[in-house]
């Protein structure tokens, strides 16, 4: 028996509205206009229709057939949450949607709808022209038909906006803007349309409370070329003293500038904000975002805010290690609760603003998950001994943070399995060697991706993800336009702060993964080095100090001193007597 909720009742339904409004097929992402890892309840459309609740995929719904691609760190999930019988589920490294429709038994003509708020320009151009060999008029929709058969879909709510001071931004709203300025006037253009919100929010030192993990504001921004603003969708930006639009009201406004020359990220442009454009007679440049790689380099305060971010995060993550290793035994925990445990500590500290992300707490087979998240009541118990692998971060009014780390939970005395021990300790090579790595300026994320490798390669392992992405100040966790992956062709510069993640995942069994954050620094002579931010000990009982080398041995006992110097002086003494066990030399 189904119901109207069922997966197979809904997209029935969703193919009859499709039906009735001469569509074949549509063209479902997980984005919404804003195109962030993380969206607002009520654009949560790819979750609604199908259960996957991954931060990246997209669907290709047609009338006899139904496909989802999503990336390596979501191939177990997706195929987890929904039902195979009606949607077939991909790798899109494996397969993508052009592969997959050139090989669907298609022919004529067909149409097929896409949501043109949630689809970019480049993505749009990017869609495929045939579906076997049918050809394909790829139609633009205003409203998705979704809205159709949600009933009670979340309403939007505007949330507090807050200013950042000088004193925490290192640099005025009025100085960015006036240095904008200047890079758009270089560019030959009088407009620029911001329509990535942590370039707005970094631009104008706000942030907001849209989203519940990302502390943006959830607007697009008019530049002129003579620094001043206009921000669409803010009506809470009128605190910081910006002209503010609502979006029925951009068109009108935008028919001032008639004739002038408008720069726009194709990346990030959603497909009808082209059309607005196109209709107010503006002439359109597509070029990246300009701002994307001022943003990424942080100021000496932004910089000394992370360090402060981290040891406040530092101090929750031991009082959290303490209390699963005390605790967990005798209330029989689950996955669930740790991540409300986090939250808790996190909450406790001075200048807690929100958790960065969902925090991933995966035991055994889930954690293999990459991006798993524990359901209450659906999560696994912490009941006899396995891997453990904790994914959190948090965002502070001084900066954010990031952190993976692997623990072996078990009854006092139980040693890890040997396997394990051994692939942990090879992760952990993987992460160090990319830690103490020095390499001369103009670098790829792609080059440094392999010096991360190396070491699990050596030992027949690999991991399905980047090895690191960027990390903005008190704005989204996941920062382009660098990240530490194989498809990175960018340079890493001094002041980036990225992570540095390798992991390795044995399917249904356990998952290993090492996380801290880095900041870029100068070296002497063209080089650079990474500084560790990240400030929390490993799980020793997961090391094999034989499989590491002399230099790695050196760099983690040094790490562990460090990291015991800077966070004993704010424990108690039971705590910091504990903590001092953690760091001991191996």
């Amino acid at each position: 028996m189904t119901t109207a909720n069922d997966p197979a009742s809904k997209l029935g339904q969703f193919r009859q509205i499709l039906a009735a409004q001469s569509l074949d097929g549509f063209y479902l992402t997980r984005a919404d206009r804003f195109q962030g890892e993380e969206v607002r309840e009520g654009d949560e459309y790819l979750a609604y229709l199908t259960g996957f609740t991954g931060s990246a995929g997209v669907g290709l719904i047609l009338s006899d057939a139904a496909a989802l691609f999503t990336d390596g760190r979501y191939s177990l999930q997706i195929a987890q949450q929904t039902d195979n019988r009606l949607y077939q589920t991909f790798d899109s490294a494996e397969k993508n949607v052009n592969q997959w429709m050139s090989e669907q038994p298609a022919s004529g003509r067909l149409a097929l709808g896409y949501d043109s708020w949630a689809v970019t320009v480049t993505a749009l151009d990017n869609l495929p022209e045939k579906c076997g060999t049918a050809e394909i008029d790829w139609i633009a929709c205003e409203q998705n038909p979704l809205n159709q058969i949600w009933p009670n879909r979340p309403a939007y709510i505007e949330a507090e906006t807050f200013i950042l001071e000088e004193a925490v931004a290192g640099k005025t709203a009025r100085a960015k803007l006036s240095e904008a300025s200047e890079v758009l006037r270089a560019t030959g253009c009088q407009l620029c349309l911001i329509t990535a919100p942590d370039c707005v929010n970094w631009l104008a030192n706000i942030r907001g409370r849209d989203l519940q993990n990302t502390p943006f504001h959830l607007c697009f921004a008019l530049l002129q070329d003579n620094g001043e603003p206009v921000f669409i969708g803010a009506h809470q930006a009128q605190k910081a003293g910006y002209k503010t639009l609502d979006w029925a009201e951009l068109p009108d406004y935008l028919t001032r500038f008639k004739g002038e020359k408008i720069a726009c990220d194709p990346a990030s442009l959603p497909a009808a904000m082209r059309d607005v454009l196109t209709e107010a007679e503006l002439e359109i440049v597509l070029r990246p975002e300009p701002f994307l790689a001022r943003k990424a380099i942080k100021n000496e305060t932004e910089i000394a805010g992370f360090r402060e971010a981290h040891l406040r995060d530092g101090i929750a993550l031991c009082q959290f290690w303490y209390w699963l290793e005390e605790e967990a035994p005798v209330k029989g925990i689950g996955e669930a609760d740790i991540a409300e445990k986090l939250t808790e500590l996190r909450r406790a500290n001075a200048g807690y603003i929100c958790d960065s992300f969902d925090t991933i707490a995966g035991f055994r087979g889930n954690g293999a998950i990459v991006h798993y998240r524990a359901i209450k009541g659906a999560d696994k118990k912490l009941d006899g001994d396995g891997v453990l692998l904790v994914d959190s971060g948090a965002h502070y009014q001084m900066g954010t943070t990031d952190i993976t780390r692997t623990f072996y939970y078990g009854p006092e005395g139980k040693s890890p399995p040997q396997e394990v021990i051994r692939n942990a300790s090879y992760v952990l090579a993987a992460h160090i060697e990319l830690a103490r790595a020095g390499f001369p300026k103009g670098v790829t994320g792609a080059q440094l991706d392999g010096i991360c490798r190396a070491p699990l390669w050596a030992n027949g392992l690999e991991f399905g993800h980047g090895t690191g992405h960027g990390v903005g100040h008190i704005l989204s966790v996941h920062e382009g336009p660098v990240s530490i992956s194989k498809r990175c062709q960018l340079p890493v510069e001094a002041g980036m702060v990225l992570s540095n993640e390798p992991g390795f995942y044995s399917r249904n069994k356990y998952g290993i993964r090492h996380e801290n954050l880095v900041l870029a620094i100068e070296q002497s002579d063209g080089f650079l080095a990474f500084e560790t931010l990240t400030c929390f000990p490993f799980d020793k009982k997961l090391i094999a100090a034989p499989l590491l080398t002399a230099e790695q041995t050196a760099w983690l006992n040094a790490y562990h001193r460090w990291v015991y110097t800077h966070l004993s002086p704010h424990l108690s003494p039971k705590l910091a007597g504990w903590l001092e066990a953690k760091c001991s030399a191996i």
